[in-house]
Formats: structure tokens, sequence, C-alpha cells
């Protein structure tokens, strides 16, 4: 067998040129493809990684809110659970001090009733002797008790003090002064004269003298001269010590 080289050669050439088209129009093309891919492979697995790290993030800081909220949350329990506690003792406080003041206020007012029951009880008391006084006093009244009660007057007269005495004579010596006598009953002629002499010696000089009869004076009389009014009658003592002993309780 002989080797035609003319057509080994021209094999040689076409299989040279085979490789070089394939490599020009196929390799390359299909090389660029692969490249493309591979870059888009890495392009997209870059995208995922930043995607994950991403997810990544979101969820650690998620997850750091989340603590953060239920710290928070835990603070504020516990600072809404500190603020009902010291409501609940400051409204505690305040329900005992109310109390205090109702059990006080029903005190003093248990206290005010007994006084005052204690009070009306004596008043009672009083008024019902001070009746029995008067009626007693009613029935023994007469000129000797009058007589008794005009001695009383004289001699009050005579002990004045200095300013009361100035003060009647400054009355006296008005121009128009004049004295009203009120009695229970008239008086005995000596009894009356002993009156009106013991006035004009208390007042330095005589004046005219109005007499009238009041029986609710009971026994004694009365002696008015200008804004003065100078007593000693059973009326006066009497009312003087009801309202006197009203005073002392």
């Amino acid at each position: 067998m002989q080797l035609d080289w003319t057509t080994f050669l021209l094999q040689i050439v076409n299989f040279v040129v085979l490789v070089w088209l394939l490599k020009r129009f196929l390799y390359r093309p299909v090389m660029d493809v692969i490249a493309r891919r591979r870059e888009g492979i890495e392009k997209a697995l870059s995208d995922a990684r930043e995607a994950e790290a991403h997810a990544e993030s979101l969820r650690q800081d998620y997850e750091r809110k989340l603590a953060e909220q239920d710290r928070a949350h835990a603070v504020e329990m516990s600072r809404l659970g500190d603020e009902i506690a010291t409501e609940r003792v400051r409204r505690m406080a305040k329900l005992e001090a109310e109390l205090a003041c109702e059990r006080e206020r029903h005190a003093a007012l248990a206290d005010k009733q007994v006084t005052e029951a204690a009070r009306k009880a004596g008043d009672e008391a009083r008024e019902a002797a001070l009746g029995f006084v008067s009626r007693l006093l009613g029935r023994l009244s007469g000129p000797e008790l009058d007589r008794r009660l005009v001695d009383m007057f004289v001699a009050d007269l005579a002990d004045l003090a200095a300013d009361q005495l100035a003060a009647l004579r400054e009355a006296a010596g008005a121009p128009d002064a004049s004295l009203q006598l009120s009695l229970a009953r008239p008086l005995a002629a000596a009894d009356q004269s002993r009156l009106e002499a013991a006035l004009a010696a208390t007042l330095g000089r005589e004046l005219p003298l109005s007499v009238t009869l009041d029986e609710s004076l009971k026994a004694g009389l009365r002696v008015g001269i200008g804004p003065w009014l100078l007593a000693a009658d059973l009326a006066d003592e009497l009312a003087f010590f009801r309202s006197g002993a009203r005073r002392g309780c």
C-alpha cells in the first residue's frame, strides 16, 4: 500500500482549517456563553449571599428590637406595678385619714350631744328652780320685802364707783333731766322719801320724779336717768342669775 503524501497533506490542511473554523466559530462563542453563564451564576450567588446577609441583618435587628421591646415592656410593667402599689398605699392612707376624721367627727358629735343634753338638763333644772324661787318670792313679796330692797338700793348708791357716779351726775346735769321710777307696788311714804333723798344726794341735785307701777318686777324698783338704769328688783336678779348660769356652762 503506497502513501499518497499529497492527499495526506491535504487532509492535514483540512484538519487544521477545520480546527481553526471550529475554534473561530464554535469554541469561542461557546466559551463566551459559558463565561457569561458563569458570571451570571456568580452574580446570582453574590446577590443571594447579599440577600442572605441582608436577611440575617434584618433578623438580628428584629431580634434586637424584640429584645429591647421585651426589656422596655418589663421596665414599664415594673414601673406600673410600683405606681399601682404607691397609689394603693396613698389611697389606703387617705381612706384611713378619712375614717379617722369621720370617727373624730362622730365622737365630737356624740360629745356635743352629751354636752347639749347635760346643758339642756341643767337649764331645765335651773328653770324649774328659778320658777320655784320666783313663785316663792312672789308669795313672800310685800311691804317688808320692798323695804329691804329699798335699803339694798340705797346701800348700792353709796357704794357706786367714782366713774359711775360721775356718769350719773353728768346725766343728771342735763337741762331736761328727770327720774323715772318703776315699782312693783306703791312704796310706803317713808321708804319713798328715803329713796328720793338718797337719789338727790347721789346725783347732787333733786330731779323731777315720775312713778309707774310694773307688776313684772315682782318686788323692788328701777330708776331710769337718761341712758342709765339703776335697779333693785327680783325680776332683774332672777334674770341675771339665769343668764349668768348659762354663760358659766
